[in-house]
Order: C-alpha cells, then sequence, then structure tokens
C-alpha cells in the first residue's frame, strides 16, 4: 500500500511538473520563405513589323540648261514601312524597305513659260542598326532610295516623269508602348542622283530631300 501511494504520488508530481518543462523548452518555427522579386525581362526588339508614317518632306530640285536654278518643292508624305529586327545583347540590327506618296509642287516661269514640278511617290531599302535602352531605340540607317518626278509645261500640257536612283541616311528614336506597338520619330537626308527628266524644256537637275517622319508600328 506504501508503495502506491508513492508510485501515485510520483506521477502527480510529474504531471506538475512537465507543463512547465514544456513551457521552458525552445518551439521551433517552420523556415520563412523569402519572398521573391519578379524582375521584368528586357524587351525583345527582334522580330518582324509594319507600320504606317506621315511627315513632312523640304525638297530641292536643281537644274540646269533650259531651267537653271534651285526651285523647293515642300510637303507633306505620307507611307508605310515593313521591317525585320534581330537582337541581340542590347544591340537591334536589320533592314526595312518603305515606300511614300508625296504631296508638294512648285510653279515657276522659265523664259516666259510657266512650269509645275513635284515628285509623286518614292522609297528606299535601308540597313538599320542601333541599341536599345529596354523599351527605347536609338538607331541610325541608310541604304539606296528612289523617287518619281514629274515637269509639265502648264501652257502645252506636255509632261515628263522618270524615277529617281540615289541613297539616304538618317537617325531616329523608337519606342515600345506595349509588347506589339511602337512609335517613332526619324530623320533622313536623301540624295537623288541627276536626271534628263527635263528634257521636256531641254534641262538635266536632281533632287536632295530632308525629311522628318512620325510613324507606328506593329511587331509580330
Amino acid at each position: 500500500m506504501k508503495s502506491m501511494i508513492i508510485g501515485a504520488a510520483g506521477i502527480l508530481i510529474t504531471a506538475g511538473t512537465l507543463p512547465a518543462f514544456a513551457a521552458d523548452m525552445a518551439v521551433a518555427e517552420p523556415p520563412v520563405e523569402t519572398p521573391i522579386t519578379e524582375v521584368a525581362g528586357v524587351y525583345d526588339w527582334g522580330g518582324f513589323y509594319v507600320g504606317l508614317n506621315t511627315g513632312y518632306a523640304w525638297t530641292d530640285g536643281d537644274y540646269t540648261g533650259g531651267l537653271p536654278g534651285s526651285h523647293s518643292m515642300d510637303g507633306w508624305a505620307v507611307g508605310a514601312y515593313a521591317g525585320y529586327n534581330f537582337f541581340n545583347n542590347g544591340w537591334v540590327y536589320g533592314v526595312e524597305a518603305d515606300v511614300k506618296r508625296d504631296f508638294n509642287d512648285a510653279r515657276f516661269t522659265s523664259g516666259g513659260l510657266p512650269f509645275e514640278y513635284e515628285t509623286t511617290w518614292g522609297g528606299s531599302v535601308r540597313a538599320r542598326l542601333g541599341y536599345a535602352i529596354d523599351r527605347t531605340l536609338i538607331y541610325g540607317t541608310g541604304g539606296y532610295a528612289f523617287t518619281n518626278a514629274k515637269l509639265t509645261d502648264v501652257t502645252t500640257g506636255a509632261r515628263d516623269k522618270e524615277t529617281f536612283h540615289g541613297w539616304t541616311i538618317g537617325a531616329g528614336v523608337e519606342h515600345a508602348f506595349t509588347d506589339n506597338v511602337a512609335g517613332r520619330i526619324e530623320y533622313r537626308y536623301s540624295d537623288y542622283n541627276k536626271s534628263d527628266i527635263f528634257g521636256v524644256a531641254g534641262s538635266d537637275g536632281d533632287i536632295d530631300s530632308h525629311s522628318i517622319m512620325l510613324g507606328v508600328s506593329m511587331k509580330f
């Protein structure tokens, strides 16, 4: 009987000390995961794109022979362009082609006769090279260019037209507003070789122009 009382007392003492012992024990907490912060990826300029553009061109025609002198044909232009970019470690390079419709004309008098001169349409095929700071691209461009010009003798209605061939060079800034839509502003200088288009007036001439165009494109 005495041993039973001693055993029961031991059990009671042990039960009473367990909560205190448990309270003194360090409770192991589950590891806290470090939150992962997502970093936006660098915009990929690679791929095919098409776009529309509009702007203004300051165009001059220089004449010799029957129509000596220089005459300005400044005016607006609208057009379209398409190209393909390669993207490599920030560098963007590719090819682009464009066509445009010019809205310009110049009227002048030579030898007492009125003439009208204009460029009607043109375009280019160019290389592009630039460097992208994420969604903003700064680039240079250059290559082959052409334009179609027309000279009219207003009195007789006699008309001559021909396509001039030359070169163009320029630079621009392009920004990708979304993953597929980009806008740009581009300056170009174009110089077209001399042509005998002015044979209707017994004159030769050449054309050069400075243009600033705004464009919006879609990348696929």
